[in-house]
């Protein structure tokens, strides 16, 4: 059981539970600067799907560079 670190909400993670069945969470996209080794920590699917959608709608609000 995991605790989510943003809303505190208890949910099964799965990694490591079963080798060949990875954690849900691997079907979704990596957050951008986040590394499974640095921060040891695991978002509920709420939290996970809106943190994506936040840093999709900030990566699509970047002007590039000229």
């Amino acid at each position: 059981m995991a605790q989510c670190p943003v809303c505190q909400q208890h949910f099964h993670c799965g990694a490591g539970q079963h080798p060949d069945q990875p954690c849900w969470c691997s079907r979704m996209p990596p957050l951008a600067g986040a590394s499974l080794a640095a921060s040891a920590q695991c978002y509920c699917p709420t939290c996970l799907t809106r943190l994506l959608q936040e840093q999709a709608a900030t990566a699509g609000n970047q002007k590039p560079l000229s």
